[in-house]
C-alpha cells in the first residue's frame, strides 16, 4: 500500500508496483548498470529474473 505512493513522490520514482512486467524489470535493471538480464524462472503468479553486472 505504501511502496506505489512512495515512489510517485520521487522525483524519478518508477512506480513498478506488483504488476510491473518483464519489459519494466528489465528497463529499471539495465538503467541500474546491470547488463545481462534473464528469466530464470516462473509461476503463474511469479517471475524470477537474474542479473548480471
Amino acid at each position: 500500500m505504501i511502496c506505489v505512493p512512495a515512489s510517485l513522490a520521487q522525483e524519478e520514482g518508477a512506480t513498478l508496483g506488483a504488476q510491473a512486467g518483464e519489459n519494466r524489470l528489465r528497463a529499471v535493471l539495465t538503467a541500474g548498470g546491470f547488463t545481462r538480464v534473464r528469466r530464470v524462472a516462473e509461476t503463474p503468479f511469479n517471475m524470477v529474473l537474474e542479473a548480471r553486472p
